[in-house]
């Protein structure tokens, strides 16, 4: 009876253990765009108070948003259209997303090396739409050597709308 009881313990900690890492692998893993606003609030605050310089300081010091950061918020935008095996993370793409990423873009594009890339394709997000999201998805998937997860196509409204259900509602 001791034994019977002391494996159920140890079954339900362990599985208690793996539910807790879930959780934590899909809240690291899933953003809610909070950083891209916050990056874009600072950028507005800054411009608001010295205008719009061209280039000013030191690239590191102007940089609002690192390259590597901006194309894995785009990435998992492009997830929220496009139809692939496997997916990881997922950043709503609002109108609000768009907008901040758009202006961190044209706030640091003398930074970014894909600079008109990116603008070119917020863009065309910011204007509804959303037809090169498949080759948004997989241009920086190729960037970052990606192995599993090229983009396939994009998704029906209705593929969408559940993607939407199930990641941000």
């Amino acid at each position: 009876m001791k034994m019977m009881v002391k494996t159920i313990s140890i079954t339900i900690g362990v599985l208690a253990l793996l539910a807790g890492a879930g959780y934590y692998f899909f809240t690291q893993n899933s953003t809610s765009g909070g950083e891209i606003t916050k990056v874009a609030d600072k950028i507005e605050e800054r411009e608001e108070k010295e205008g719009t310089p061209e280039k000013s300081g030191t690239e590191e010091e102007d940089a609002d948003m690192t390259e590597v950061d901006l194309q894995i918020l785009l990435h998992q935008m492009t997830h929220q259209k496009i139809s692939a095996g496997k997916k990881k993370g997922a950043v709503e793409m609002t109108q609000e997303n768009i907008d901040g990423l758009l202006l961190i873009v044209q706030a640091n594009k003398h930074l970014y090396e894909h600079g008109p890339f990116y603008e070119d394709a917020l863009t065309e997000w910011q204007q509804g739409d959303f037809s090169n999201s498949v080759t948004v998805h997989n241009t920086i998937w190729d960037w970052h050597k990606g192995t599993v997860g090229r983009a396939t196509g994009l998704m029906s409204a209705e593929e969408e709308q559940e993607f939407v259900e199930r990641h941000f509602r």
